[in-house]
């Protein structure tokens, strides 16, 4: 791997992303458990894949992973853990809590939705993450909300309040898909007294606009859509229930005429459920490994698109898995050496676990 030269200044680093980043270099697929697990993504025949060690590990609380960018995974514990974490050099910074802003009319709702994302802005050279927090009536669930979205600055270590988001966002698209600067989720609206429709709704990092994404020009209905990102470029699953799947590229970030059908899956045991699964990434054959999580054991996927062949990718143990991220390798400095701080970090689990239920005490 190319070395990376970077600074750090007041939990601000600066660098110019390698071009080892945009290869197929160093690549290891981070998968959500309890805790956390490495499988090297060309190697996916090993053995087994391996227990990671990282700054949050607790036997009470599952790790989930929020985002990963440029070597840096975004990982929590819950609303309040969060963390930045580089696995490669072992250094993280602790994010900020900042609480929750309740609409005066819906304070304290439990009808509520939160999606998380995480990606680098190179205008300010700084990694931000977005949290949406949506709010639902009961009269109008789920097509009425309210919105908060707050924006995390790694430059400045601090949270700010933006404008909210204007879309509503579908519940199986929590993590948004980062592709070109932008993060990404599946959003809904009303067509009809009994109808709605599914687009693609876009959070620049740069300018902090959201956009809506255009669709290829297919024919037909009756599907529902999820998103993932093949060869760094943004991908769409037009998922058929019970009939297929079909892989869409975009060839040429936000021209709707590039979208380019990449290639179709057919209904097979080894994908069902369909709306369970998420492209994750090429291999270095050039295969498409997919996610597959459901609630019961969850193995990851291998497709050739050559042989239209699926198979899983048989791991130690897939029960309760919650995820997987690419996670390429860097020098990507954060400011504090893993182990600096556990021990605090584990005095504040202990205490919020004082109760003896092992459930987190959340603040509001």
């Amino acid at each position: 791997m190319q070395n990376l030269v970077c600074s750090y200044n007041q939990s601000c680093f600066r660098q110019k992303a390698p071009q080892s980043l945009a290869s197929n270099s160093n690549r290891s697929l981070i998968l959500g458990r309890r805790y956390l697990f490495s499988l090297d993504l060309d190697s996916c025949e090993q053995e087994e894949e391996v227990e990671l060690d990282y700054p949050l590990k607790n036997p009470r609380m599952t790790t989930r992973v929020l985002g990963s960018c440029n070597g840096l995974l975004c990982i929590s514990n819950s609303d309040e853990e969060i963390l930045l974490w580089n696995p490669s050099i072992r250094r993280h910074h602790e994010v900020p809590f900042t609480p929750i802003e309740f609409p005066v009319r819906l304070l304290r709702s439990d009808l509520r939705h939160m999606f998380y994302g995480f990606g680098y802005d190179p205008t300010t050279d700084d990694y931000k993450l977005i949290r949406v927090v949506e709010f639902y009536d009961d009269d109008d669930y789920p097509y009425s909300c309210d919105s908060e979205v707050k924006v995390y600055s790694l430059c400045t270590n601090s949270w700010r309040r933006i404008l909210d988001m204007p879309y509503y966002l579908t519940c199986h698209c929590y993590y948004g898909v980062l592709a070109n600067y932008a993060l990404h989720w599946v959003a809904m609206r009303k067509t009809g007294p009994d109808t709605t429709s599914s687009f693609i709704v876009s959070f620049e990092l740069r300018d902090e606009e959201y956009r809506e994404v255009p669709l290829p020009d297919y024919v037909g209905d009756g599907f529902y859509m999820n998103l993932g990102v093949l060869g760094g470029q943004l991908c769409l699953l037009r998922i058929f229930s019970k009939v297929g799947v079909e892989v869409w590229v975009m060839k040429d970030y936000g021209v709707r005429d590039s979208w380019v059908k990449q290639s179709s899956l057919e209904q097979s045991a080894v994908i069902w459920p369909f709306c369970c699964i998420r492209p994750i990434c090429y291999t270095k054959n050039g295969e498409v490994i997919l996610d597959k999580y459901t609630a019961d054991k969850a193995p990851l996927i291998l497709y050739d698109p050559r042989s239209r062949s699926v198979w899983n990718i048989r791991l130690c143990d897939a029960r309760d898995r919650n995820g997987a991220e690419i996670c390429i390798g860097s020098l990507l400095l954060l400011d504090t050496k893993d182990g600096a701080q556990q021990t605090a970090m584990k005095k504040r689990q202990s205490e919020d676990d004082e109760d003896g239920s092992g459930k987190f005490k959340g603040r509001t």
